[in-house]
């Protein structure tokens, strides 16, 4: 078997493991049992009692499923159906399938098949029907309310965990909040998608002048072409699914994505510098039509957002695994490693921060406040 595909086979099931505590809950659990079971912790006290509690609200939401609307729901995705986030897209579908007794179905579309990533965004934001999830960046999120560029500003967290831990706050619910009423589209959760780094046909950049002519492929939004130019290229915007061949026919020289993505699309094929800038920490974002959301009852609703928090968990974990093990992997497919002066791309990209000091206001100190 290939080291490719043993690696996504382990991503697979490490996913489906971590995603097995929301599937499995109480679909077929009668509400009397429940409650005989709660009333038996609650004689044990402490720890005891606090499971009954859990076990009694599973209980109550078998009870309600008889109740539930069906919803068939369409996942769209702009990645390989072989990466490592993709496939944990397909372990949030038998997850939700199976937490809600049926009720909820997700289809998942990969490779952009239902369109490009901002049009599918598009249409949902629009109500149009034709897709009710999709997972994008943050910056295609920025288009509609422009704070969410904070997530993709370079340099503002130190890592994953950093990132998730901001993503998932309490507080931050007032972003999402904000953002559904604003546009139709509801964040139901974030996840890490990793630490972009810069892979170039030629170009072995230690500093942002080792990048100057450089046409780096970059996503559609305003501050991936700001950071491109901090990375001291020159930014091109090209959607995913047209970068390899891009980058074979010399229309741009590079471009700039997690490992996980520069894996899974083979970009080692056709660059042969890696350049470790950890220029962003990159996020995905769960994000559902806001009316197809507000249509489902709230029960049904937080059976639903468990299995997105716990999709959200396990695919971090993958892609950390992934990450731990692929700078290797790339360079025995024969890329060459580059370790470069962070410091001087960070100095590049402070003007970024003074730019957006108004638009992003107190965010930016609460999200920085989770770096360690």
């Amino acid at each position: 078997m290939k080291k490719k595909e043993v690696v996504l086979m382990a991503a697979a099931v490490a996913m489906a493991a971590a995603l097995a505590g929301c599937s499995s809950g109480g679909t077929e659990t009668t509400a009397a049992a429940v409650q005989s079971t709660a009333a038996e912790t609650e004689a044990a006290g402490g720890e005891d009692a606090e499971a009954g509690s859990e076990a009694e609200a599973e209980g109550e939401a078998a009870a309600n499923s008889a109740n539930w609307d069906t919803y068939n729901l369409r996942l769209s995705t702009n990645l390989a159906e072989d990466h490592v986030a993709c496939q944990g897209y397909y372990a949030f579908a038998e997850a939700v399938e199976e937490a809600t007794d049926g009720h909820v179905t997700v289809t998942v579309y990969s490779g952009e098949q239902l369109g490009k990533e901002s049009d599918v965004t598009s249409s949902i934001s629009m109500g149009a029907g034709t897709c009710d999830i999709v997972v994008p960046g943050p910056s295609e999120l920025a288009k509609y309310d422009p704070i969410f560029s904070l997530f993709d500003a370079p340099y503002v967290f130190n890592d994953g965990d950093a990132m998730v831990g901001f993503a998932n706050d309490e507080k931050t619910q007032e972003l999402y909040d904000s953002l559904a009423a604003a546009s139709n589209l509801r964040v139901l959760g974030m996840m890490y998608y990793g630490a972009r780094e810069v892979s170039v046909k030629g170009y072995p950049a230690t500093d942002p002048s080792g990048l100057a002519g450089c046409k780096l492929r970059v996503p559609d939004s305003e501050m991936a072409m700001l950071y491109g130019e901090a990375l001291g290229a020159t930014p091109t915007v090209m959607a995913l699914g047209e970068v390899y061949m891009g980058i074979q026919q010399g229309v741009v020289d590079g471009q700039e994505n997690p490992l996980p993505t520069i894996y899974s699309n083979a970009y080692y094929e056709v660059c042969d510098n890696l350049l470790m800038t950890d220029h962003v920490i990159a996020a995905l974002a769960y994000t559902i039509d806001e009316s197809v959301w507000q249509s489902m009852p709230e029960d049904l609703q937080a059976v639903v957002m468990e299995c997105v928090q716990e999709s959200c968990t396990a695919v971090t974990q993958s892609i950390k695994d992934q990450e731990a093990e692929l700078k290797d992997t790339l360079k025995a497919e024969g890329m060459n490693i580059v370790e470069v002066d962070k410091e001087a791309f960070k100095a590049n990209a402070q003007p970024i921060y003074d730019q957006y000091a108004d638009v992003w206001g107190d965010w930016l100190s609460v999200a920085q406040s989770y770096n360690k």
